[in-house]
């Protein structure tokens, strides 16, 4: 059965990062029906637009559609993007993927043959990733830059991010007018909200490892303040979403004794080496557990305020 796929993709500042995200698209290998909308998030210059507009006039060989959205924040761009996707006649598939991503060329089919094997609501694919300058030794095994692999396809509890991610499109219905929680525009984390949420609810959940893209990692995410920096973020996020789900209190009891020892090990751990890869690793745990007191007691760090790469 041939599906109609709606691919979203937001956008905000990274006009290279849009175009190589679309000329991969553009070198699908599908069987299905394929449109493409770009959320744009940078109110003023609007790069993204320009750069779906100059390649629909030239005839791109998906339809493409162009999206300003000025409110600013990741949500507010999904948002109105689902909105959009839900809006097509026929459409049976939502797919997302980032604008510093490029797809493989089977990238849409694995991802709805694995929807049909496994009857997911969600599949979610591997994220493989691409340095755009040479990588320092100290850097290269730190877990943020590896590959995002299950190491096989299946059926999983959860897919935790839209970076590479197939949701039907009645799933996405059942999840309201606007899925992504607005609260945490500039935070990050609203895709593993949506999607805990749709786990609470009883949808099912698939991994395709062949459906695979590519990030490409800018040289100023390559620095141990920004990996540090990350691992805070990811902590915070994470216990936001399960204050969401569980409150504070449940929450804080659950969480304790990993923040306990994610303190112990980042102070200590860091001391008990001279490689610099493991001093960061390990520091990273301490971070980690910092960001999950801070989203326990309700403080937020705002990452996606700046934009990396172009």
């Amino acid at each position: 059965m041939m599906a109609s796929v709606i691919i979203c993709i937001p956008t905000c500042s990274r006009p290279q990062g849009i175009r190589r995200t679309l000329d991969s698209l553009a070198a699908l290998d599908t069987r299905h029906a394929v449109e493409v909308i770009v959320g744009d998030n940078d109110a003023e210059r609007q790069e993204g637009v320009a750069v779906v507009e100059a390649l629909a006039s030239r005839g791109w060989r998906w339809p493409i559609e162009a999206l300003p959205v000025p409110e600013r924040g990741i949500p507010h761009v999904r948002n109105r993007l689902v909105e959009a996707a839900l809006a097509r006649p026929g459409v049976t598939h939502v797919a997302m993927m980032d604008d510093d991503e490029a797809a493989s060329p089977g990238w849409v089919d694995a991802l709805v043959e694995a929807a049909a094997q496994w009857d997911a609501d969600v599949v979610g694919g591997a994220v493989l990733r691409e340095m755009d300058s040479d990588l320092a030794n100290w850097a290269t095994r730190h877990p943020l830059l590896q590959p995002k692999s299950r190491g096989r396809s299946g059926i999983v509890t959860l897919v935790d991010s839209t970076a590479n991610v197939l949701v039907r499109a009645e799933a996405l219905r059942r999840m309201g007018r606007r899925p992504f929680d607005e609260r945490m525009a500039l935070t990050g984390g609203s895709d593993k909200q949506l999607f805990t949420r749709m786990q609470r609810a009883g949808m099912r959940f698939a991994w395709s490892e062949e459906a695979t893209v590519t990030e490409l990692i800018p040289a100023s995410r390559v620095t141990a303040k920004w990996l540090l920096m990350r691992g805070y973020r990811v902590g915070m996020t994470d216990m936001m979403v399960e204050r969401f789900h569980k409150g504070r209190l449940r929450t804080a009891a659950g969480e304790m004794p990993r923040i306990a020892a994610g303190f112990v090990v980042g102070a200590v751990g860091p001391l008990l080496t001279l490689d610099r890869g493991k001093r960061v690793e390990r520091l990273g745990k301490l971070y980690r557990a910092a960001g999950k007191v801070a989203g326990l007691t309700g403080l937020r760090y705002e990452e996606y305020r700046k934009v990396h790469g172009a």
